[in-house]
């Protein structure tokens, strides 16, 4: 999924913050403040007038944009998916669960899937073990820990 998909799916193609629906008014906020680090942990999605808010220093905080998207992410990943991580960060043999519930992460770069653990009749990946990545470990000390 392209990272603009992912950021309007997590908002519902709104503004964070004041829940405005026109896509031609919204963009896309850097939370470091570094345009060249355009991955979804650092972008959160702000209409214009949001956004001039918070560069303007009028009732929108760094602290508020963290805390909305620490939200955000929660939606995204999921308490399964939060839970997994914390598992696999703990235990170096990873976590064994079903794939469906852990693909997302993959798709994020927050785990790798290494192996079919069991299988049922045709389908050969009933459950798998998947390992944390170093960008799911920096996410998830920066997130939600």
């Amino acid at each position: 999924m392209k990272l603009a998909d992912r950021l309007y799916t997590e908002t519902d193609d709104t503004c964070a913050f004041c829940g405005l629906r026109d896509t031609q008014a919204l963009t896309f906020h850097h939370i470091d403040g570094n345009p060249g680090n355009d991955v979804y942990e650092n972008t959160i999605v702000l209409c214009h007038n949001c956004h001039m808010r918070y560069h303007q220093t009028k009732g929108i905080t760094e602290e508020d944009i963290r805390s909305r998207k620490r939200h955000l992410m929660y939606k995204t990943v999921t308490t399964y998916g939060v839970n997994a991580l914390k598992i696999a960060a703990r235990n170096n043999f990873g976590v064994i669960a079903m794939p469906f519930l852990l693909y997302h992460l993959v798709g994020l770069g927050y785990m790798d899937k290494m192996e079919d653990q069991m299988g049922y009749g045709a389908q050969s990946d009933a459950t798998a073990r998947f390992a944390i990545t170093d960008r799911g470990r920096k996410t998830l000390r920066e997130w939600f820990e």
